[in-house]
């Protein structure tokens, strides 16, 4: 009886620690947090214009600084840092030209809804609103909960060509784009979303927008 006791009790205990872990602040799921300090891609991953590869982009094309965001619709970190850290990083850096931002698609396993949810936004950019259509999923809370008459309803409020657009969905190159995605994400490093390559180091989690302020500005200078 007592081994019994013992052992319900460390379950408990177990499943406590994982949930606190999975709630971290600047945790990046499936990774383990960095604790806000860069770190070095995988070696031989130094060609910041190869692992942006042809993926959608924000800023000046041959901006100084290059973020490469690998991200997951419905990774609760990706919207956080969606929501507090990447309109600062757009007003004081992209629109003045300092960095290009690349966002790659990183979709995990266990969030269901992760690639149905990129392939919707990559078959907006097929109609030249990628990141209009990207807002509006994490504007909306991110994928989760979400279903294919979501992601037709927000290609409508953006004046899709719904038609095209659900001729897209089906495509199979929008997969391959996706594991080609992947496939870079792994071989720089990036083991859990959001991570981010900025010219070269490695930042994982949704950290403050300090410690990319901190990156980018040694970076400039």
């Amino acid at each position: 009886m007592f081994w019994k006791v013992t052992t319900i009790v460390l379950i408990v205990v177990l499943a406590f620690m994982a949930f606190r872990g999975n709630n971290s602040p600047t945790g990046a799921v499936g990774a383990p947090t960095l604790g806000g300090a860069p770190q070095a891609p995988s070696a031989g991953i130094t060609d910041m214009k190869a692992l942006a590869d042809d993926d959608p982009f924000l800023g000046e094309k041959d901006a100084p600084v290059t973020i490469i965001e690998f991200s997951d619709y419905e990774c609760p970190f990706c919207e956080r840092f969606y929501q507090q850290t990447l309109s600062q990083i757009e007003s004081m850096y992209i629109k003045t030209g300092k960095v290009k931002f690349v966002y790659r698609d990183f979709p995990l396993g266990f969030h269901q809804q992760a690639e149905p949810a990129a392939i919707a936004a990559n078959c907006a950019g097929e109609q030249e609103k990628y990141f209009e259509y990207h807002d509006i999923i994490f504007s909306n809370g991110g994928a989760g909960g979400k279903s294919s008459a979501d992601y037709k309803r927000w290609a409508q409020e953006l004046s899709l060509n719904v038609a095209k657009w659900e001729a897209c969905l089906s495509d199979p190159a929008q997969k391959q784009e996706i594991r080609k995605d992947l496939a870079d994400g792994s071989a720089a490093g990036i083991s859990g979303t959001p991570g981010f390559i900025i010219n070269g180091k490695l930042i994982s989690g949704a950290q403050p927008f300090s410690v990319f302020q901190q990156v980018i500005d040694a970076e400039l200078n």
